[in-house]
């Protein structure tokens, strides 16, 4: 019970906020593809985001020893893919395999990375993290408008393809076999820590819903802002 309370946890809060987020992102740009009538790599507010996507693929990529095959942030010539990254690496070395899974989900977590470290210096500037909450908030005003900007920008790249899921899926057993080690580790000498696990995963549980949260809120302000 402990190991799905601690690996199978951290599985399906990352496997599902990557899933889920890419769904909900991947819904608000083909609403403003369908009303402008032009593919988001023609739009301008959707190139920010197209350009985080593809370099967060390629600098998590090379991070884990992946060699970069193609980078582009162009339409292909199918008009199917407004940008794309592939990678080649050496079947036999775990570390680049544990890397596709990063790798291919690198723009979902450069999203919530971002909207979570902006955030904070926007709504609880200079206070210690045990002391967020909605009673402690205090708004820094020009810092919200950035961080509403840079979230609906960075959106629009925060939505994974088939392509990419596929990547992730390359690198899940890997990923998968390194937790369970380390679970395993964990309990043989300091069997406190996995409790600690288990209370990080609900933390990421929290965190990954708040992100989903700003994702259907961008989601309902794309649809007034494009009718």
């Amino acid at each position: 019970m402990i190991y799905l309370q601690t690996v199978g946890g951290t599985l399906v809060i990352l496997l599902a906020f990557a899933i889920i987020l890419s769904w909900i992102n991947a819904r608000t740009i083909q609403h403003i593809v369908n009303v402008t009538g032009k593919s988001n790599a023609q739009l301008w507010q959707m190139l920010p985001g197209l350009w985080v996507h593809e370099t967060a693929h390629a600098l998590v990529g090379r991070l884990f020893g992946l060699q970069i095959q193609e980078f582009s942030v162009h339409q292909s010539a199918d008009r199917r893919a407004a940008g794309h990254v592939t990678f080649s690496f050496n079947k036999h070395s775990l570390w680049q395999r544990l890397g596709l899974f990063f790798a291919g989900g690198a723009p979902v977590w450069t999203f919530g990375a971002v909207v979570l470290v902006i955030g904070k210096r926007a709504f609880w500037p200079g206070q210690p993290l045990a002391l967020v909450g909605l009673g402690t908030m205090m708004p820094a005003w020009p810092w919200v408008g950035a961080w509403l900007l840079l979230t609906l920008l960075l959106s629009f790249g925060a939505s994974l393809s088939s392509a990419d899921l596929r990547t992730m899926m390359r690198g899940l057993p890997v990923f998968a076999v390194l937790l369970l080690a380390a679970a395993g580790l964990v309990r043989l000498v300091a069997p406190a820590g996995l409790l600690t696990w288990v209370s990080l995963n609900v933390l990421a549980g929290w965190v990954a819903g708040l992100l989903v949260l700003v994702a259907l809120g961008m989601n309902v302000l794309s649809h007034l802002a494009w009718r």
